[in-house]
């Protein structure tokens, strides 16, 4: 019978990952020692073999396939939310890329609009001498107006932009 303080030949191998025919060359050229037994099965007292060999880590036997499932399966999960994450920003960045269409669209109508009255517009000279009592410079200072109220349009045009896309 073999004594539970000590290994024997398969239980050595167990403990270190080195085969049995490894550790029984080792014993036979002494730079292990072991005893047999009545049965004629070696007995090596565990400090004696790990003098030697170095302990296998706990991980490396069926804890290290339990590791490795889990991390597979976090592995897993995490791809999964990393998937889901890419989806969300490529669909934001859809709306963004629609929402900029639609406002250079208004921007373009609006500038269109801003033209078209600035050339439909009687300049000041003709509406000086159409009617006296019309200053000359209020030609000038319709066009200025006119340009300030696109400008206008156009910056909060992009402040509403601005403001929709960072809160």
């Amino acid at each position: 019978m073999v004594d539970p303080m000590f290994y024997t030949l398969g239980q050595a191998a167990k403990a270190t990952g080195i085969t049995k025919t490894t550790i029984a060359e080792a014993i036979k050229k002494g730079r292990i020692s072991a005893v047999k037994d009545d049965s004629g099965r070696y007995q090596i007292d565990p400090a004696e073999l790990h003098r030697v060999y170095d302990p296998v880590s706990i991980q490396d036997g069926k804890a290290d396939t339990q590791n490795e499932q889990y991390k597979t399966h976090e592995l897993t999960a995490k791809i999964m939310v990393l998937e889901a994450q890419v989806k969300a920003i490529g669909e934001i960045k859809n709306r963004v890329e629609a929402e900029c269409d639609d406002l250079r669209t208004d921007r373009n109508k609006w500038r269109e609009q801003a033209s078209l009255a600035l050339l439909t517009h009687q300049p000041a000279q003709q509406a000086v001498n159409q009617n006296q009592q019309t200053p000359a410079f209020l030609g000038a200072s319709v066009r200025f107006w006119a340009a300030l109220a696109l400008v206008g349009i156009v910056a909060s045009g992009a402040w509403v932009w601005f403001w929709w896309f960072s809160r």
